[in-house]
């Protein structure tokens, strides 16, 4: 679980530096939050940059679980496989973030990365035939509507998540 690893330690030892700043919100934008009118001017690298980067602890707790949950995902999938669903998830919720949404709103959080490896675990499921089982739809379903529950909280980026499933959904229908 490399990939899995290395992105909890990313997003906690850049959480650390944000956390310890006098001025949180800046130290975020400094190291690459996304700012939708900062993307158009040219700085493409917050389309990554902001899927490692938390403020507030309950978003990086929660998140962190999450992507440790999906872990397991890494040995089905390899790390490269799972690792590329991961980033490319981050930069296609984004992207739908930048393009759909505010200009002035700041984004930052692997939640779209993590959209992507769920749209991804729910084609590996689909493809191995997985879905007709009880305990696997029960499972799935507590997941999805946690999810869809997650998006009615305030401060959510629901394009960044659609954005995130979209992509991990299309890579892992080329792939799987």
């Amino acid at each position: 679980m490399i990939v899995t690893y290395a992105a909890i330690g990313i997003c906690i030892l850049l959480f650390i530096l944000i956390y310890r700043s006098p001025a949180p919100i800046d130290k975020a934008i400094e190291l690459g939050a996304l700012l939708p009118f900062r993307v158009k001017r040219g700085e493409y690298w917050r389309l990554l940059t902001a899927g490692f980067l938390h403020i507030r602890i309950p978003h990086i707790l929660m998140n962190l679980f999450a992507l440790y949950n999906f872990g397991w995902l890494e040995r089905s999938f390899g790390p490269i496989l799972f690792g590329s669903i991961l980033l490319l998830a981050i930069i296609g919720g984004n992207l739908l973030s930048v393009f759909m949404g505010d200009e002035n709103t700041i984004t930052l959080g692997i939640s779209g990365g993590l959209y992507g490896l769920l749209a991804a675990y729910m084609v590996l499921l689909f493809k191995l035939g997985l879905l007709q089982d009880p305990g696997i739809q029960s499972s799935l379903l507590r997941l999805l509507i946690t999810n869809l529950i997650i998006n009615l909280f305030p401060n959510v980026s629901r394009l960044g998540h659609a954005g995130g499933f979209l992509t991990g959904f299309a890579i892992a229908m080329l792939v799987l």
